[in-house]
């Protein structure tokens, strides 16, 4: 590819990723509260498929971090069933995880 190539390719990336985070600014459909509750649940989807595959794949082998994983995903999900937020959420698993690694540090 030569230089015209590739601009042309990063511009359109560019304008494709510009125009899809914009696009919730301008979509409003106040009288549908199923395309409302498709829009206020797209941030957690997409967090959810960036990072729920890498929950298994970091967390190790053993039955001491599968069950460290599991509880993290139960604390989570209590949380989330409870409408807390997302900072919330996100802080409590990552203090449940850090005290699971601490105990297996100090046994």
């Amino acid at each position: 590819m030569n230089n015209s190539e590739v601009f042309k390719v990063i511009a359109i990336s560019a304008l494709v990723t510009v125009s899809l985070r914009l696009l919730p600014l301008f979509v409003k459909i106040p009288k549908n509260p199923i395309m409302n509750k498709f829009f206020e649940a797209l941030p957690y989807s997409v967090l959810v498929l960036m990072v729920f595959p890498d929950i298994f794949t970091s967390g190790g082998t053993s039955l001491y971090d599968i069950v460290k994983i599991l509880i993290g995903m139960v604390a989570v999900t209590f949380l989330s069933l409870k409408k807390f937020g997302l900072g919330i959420i996100v802080s409590v698993s990552l203090v449940i995880i850090f005290l699971f690694d601490l105990l297996k540090i100090y046994l």
